[in-house]
């Protein structure tokens, strides 16, 4: 990206969002930041979920930390084990690891609920879905070879 098309300052009340479906009860409005500001290494984006909706099933990167920041809004944060509320001005962790850090953020306010994800960006992402049992692999090589799916060992019985 030349320096003529990178934003060095972006306005989240500019940024146009786009609707991401995934299941019932799983989609968010979001947009990609890092992108426009013509980041590489490191990922943010930002989120509006819905009450009673969560941006992704629960999941867990093997290779990419995540920290996740509440701009408005209540929640619940499954990881691994545990769930714990959360509200505006938290920050929540999610490191790499395999399904025991899995996690999810659930809308359980009223309003939308309101948040940035800032991520290292692995060449190679592995992301578990433990509750659906299933792996995905993305690559975000220029040209690479796009996602594959594989279904987990337990999800086979």
């Amino acid at each position: 990206m030349s320096q003529n098309n990178m934003q060095t300052v972006v306005s989240l009340a500019d940024l146009a969002l786009k609707r991401r479906d995934m299941a019932a009860g799983i989609g968010s409005n979001s947009a990609n930041i890092s992108k426009a500001m013509g980041l590489t290494q490191l990922g943010a984006s930002y989120f509006e979920v819905a009450p009673r909706e969560a941006a992704f099933p629960l999941h867990a990167h093997y290779q990419e930390d995540e920290i996740i920041i509440i701009l408005s809004g209540t929640g619940t944060y499954r990881f691994g084990e545990h769930s714990h509320a959360v509200k505006a001005g938290d920050a929540l962790s999610a490191p790499a690891g395999r399904a025991e850090l899995a996690h999810q953020l659930t809308n359980t306010g009223s309003e939308s609920l309101k948040y940035i994800c800032v991520s290292t960006l692995p060449e190679i992402n592995v992301v578990e879905l433990p509750e659906l049992g299933v792996v995905r692999i993305h690559s975000r090589a220029p040209n690479g070879p796009g996602s594959v799916e594989l279904k987990t060992p337990a999800s086979n019985t």
